[in-house]
């Protein structure tokens, strides 16, 4: 600050030759009424937490203050639901293969192909020996009894019909078809059910998931950006505290230096004022280099601290700028499951018409069965991550103030400065008063203290001309006009480092950052995070169940397979004779026509 700007600070130039000050307001700190809102963990918190452990515990407090033992104990409890899921996943899986090795005439459908069973002309061989096929009926072989009475033409063919070696098996044999188409209906119904249950676990694992997941990360981002604003006004307010520090030290030594000049003494001569001036900046004196001394010593290594946090707060910033590219992958993920999922079932319904091109070979054997293989192998794993993050997450939710309190007492050793007691305070709710806020307290009433001896030395200097001072103090009027200057100075200077202290104490009140705490902790992490965590395994879990229930049921996706010496043509419930000749034209009944056989769809 010039000469100029402190005497235009508390001379008023109009008024001469009558000297008369102008202050500014002194600014006192007020301590606001904000009370932290309470934390009450969310029911989906609350009941992931209480899931069984099987005998371990739950308490997560155990891996910053318990012993190995019960370290170990807790990682067993968290891990032992995920070996579970992935246990039932290799053992489904081993099952799956053994079918596959077991053959269809053990297994049936679940070997992986629907196979019609044997019946008619084999059933009847198996049983007995005896004659079974195909007869077919001549209309010139009914007696004139038949039906009306009417004798047909000769050679005209009217049916053909399956026949046994009894009536019962014939009975049995119709039984037999109708439970096997039953169980196609059920085989592919099973299959289409699975499918459209994955499609919608699909979906909400983007939608309800990873959505969430995201919002937590930009909750994050949020509190990262109240940090950075909250830190870089912290760190203004600190540089104009140390700003203000160095002017009023810069003063005293100006001082100093007219005192040296005059033997010791800014004001030489044995007065009442003189002496009440040399006794005032005495005072004044002493109290200043106590100040400074607290200022270097509390708020130069705080300044460092915020520093430090802001770059922090870059680098994770930084770092969830890089976690966006996994939403980015996540979406198609979730697209490719849902069109694999559609094109099986498109696969279900080719084989229900008994269709077989390219497109079904591609699903059966080509690109799209090992792509599902693949996502149902990653589903498994990843519902075996989310389970152990989830359930250590709920774990840290129940009690996270007291949780990450009990991390930084743990690691308090590794935090210096103001800001390590400041964090303790933000997070107990403000209920715990930090050790560095006593330092504050007793650097602002040492400030009170100075500016009430710069108050007193300004009453007695600042009504004083040039040539008053001069003559008081025994000094050259450059001397006076410098000391004048000085006191001056030094005043203005006392209260631009009062409104500073004021604004950085009301900087760091609990309604300031507080409500960051909470923002990252309550919000991002346990609301948003433990939540997203807690819908991608249930999520992935049902992808993967349903999944393998699309395996096991993968006989629908093939056209029925006949059985082994019966060509789909001569089957019987495949057979279709076409009555009737050409009209005008004699026939043997070795020449009669029966059109190829076509496949019932069902």
């Amino acid at each position: 600050m010039t000469e100029s700007t402190a005497l235009d600070a508390w001379l008023d130039p109009g008024a001469a030759p009558a000297w008369r000050r102008r202050l500014d307001p002194l600014i006192n700190f007020t301590v606001n009424d904000f009370a932290p809102v309470e934390y009450v963990p969310p029911s989906h918190i609350s009941n992931t937490h209480n899931q069984p452990r099987f005998g371990f515990t739950n308490d997560v407090g155990v891996l910053l203050s318990g012993s190995e033992e019960q370290k170990q104990e807790y990682v067993k409890g968290v891990l032992i639901g995920a070996m579970i899921i992935l246990g039932v996943a290799v053992l489904w899986f081993l099952i799956i293969i053994s079918l596959k090795a077991m053959g269809q005439k053990k297994v049936g459908f679940l070997a992986g192909r629907l196979v019609r069973p044997e019946h008619g002309a084999k059933k009847a061989e198996g049983a007995g020996g005896e004659e079974t096929g195909v007869e077919v009926v001549m209309e010139g072989d009914k007696s004139p009894d038949d039906e009306d009475g009417n004798v047909p033409g000769e050679n005209e063919i009217s049916e053909a019909v399956p026949i046994a070696s009894s009536a019962g098996e014939a009975v049995d044999a119709e039984k037999t078809e109708k439970k096997f188409r039953r169980k196609v209906w059920a085989v592919r119904g099973m299959f289409v059910v699975s499918g459209i249950l994955v499609m919608v676990a699909g979906g909400l694992f983007y939608g309800k998931g990873v959505t969430a997941f995201r919002d937590s990360l930009d909750e994050v981002r949020v509190g990262i950006d109240l940090v950075q604003r909250a830190a870089y006004k912290t760190i203004e307010l600190t540089e104009e505290v140390l700003q203000a520090e160095d002017d009023l030290t810069e003063a005293d030594a100006s001082a100093r230096e007219v005192a040296e000049a005059n033997e010791g003494s800014i004001c030489g001569i044995d007065t009442e004022t003189s002496e009440q001036i040399r006794k005032l900046y005495d005072t004044f004196a002493v109290n200043v280099d106590e100040l400074t001394s607290m200022i270097e010593g509390t708020l130069a290594d705080f300044r460092s601290d915020l520093i430090s946090l802001v770059e922090l707060t870059e680098d994770v910033d930084s770092s969830l700028d890089s976690a966006d590219i996994i939403f980015y992958i996540l979406i198609p993920v979730s697209v490719i499951i849902i069109v694999l999922v559609l094109a099986m079932l498109a696969g279900v319904v080719f084989a229900s018409l008994g269709k077989s091109n390219c497109f079904t070979k591609c699903m059966q054997y080509a690109v799209i069965w090992p792509m599902f293989v693949f996502f149902l192998v990653l589903s498994w794993i990843l519902a075996t991550l989310f389970l152990v993050a989830s359930l250590a997450g709920a774990d840290f939710c129940v009690d996270p103030d007291g949780y990450v309190q009990a991390f930084f007492d743990a690691n308090g050793d590794q935090f210096d400065g103001l800001i390590f007691g400041f964090i303790i305070y933000y997070v107990s709710g403000c209920t715990i008063l930090p050790p560095g806020e006593a330092e504050i307290v007793a650097f602002a009433n040492q400030l009170k203290t100075v500016i009430g001896f710069s108050h007193q030395m300004i009453d007695v200097v600042g009504k004083l001309s040039v040539q008053q001072l001069a003559a008081i103090c025994n000094l050259t009027d450059q001397e006076a006009q410098a000391v004048k200057s000085l006191v001056e100075l030094a005043h203005d200077t006392t209260h631009v480092l009062n409104r500073s202290v004021v604004g950085l104490r009301d900087v760091l009140q609990c309604s300031t950052f507080n409500p960051i705490y909470t923002t990252f902790v309550h919000d991002a992490l346990c609301t948003q995070g433990v939540s997203g965590m807690t819908y991608i395994f249930s999520t992935t879990l049902v992808v993967a169940i349903f999944s393998m229930m699309m395996i096991t049921f993968r006989a629908a996706l093939y056209p029925i397979k006949e059985p082994d010496g019966v060509p789909a043509s001569k089957s019987e419930d495949v057979v279709e004779v076409f009555k009737g000749q050409d009209e005008g034209r004699e026939s043997e009944p070795e020449n009669e026509q029966v059109e190829e056989a076509k496949p019932v769809i069902y």
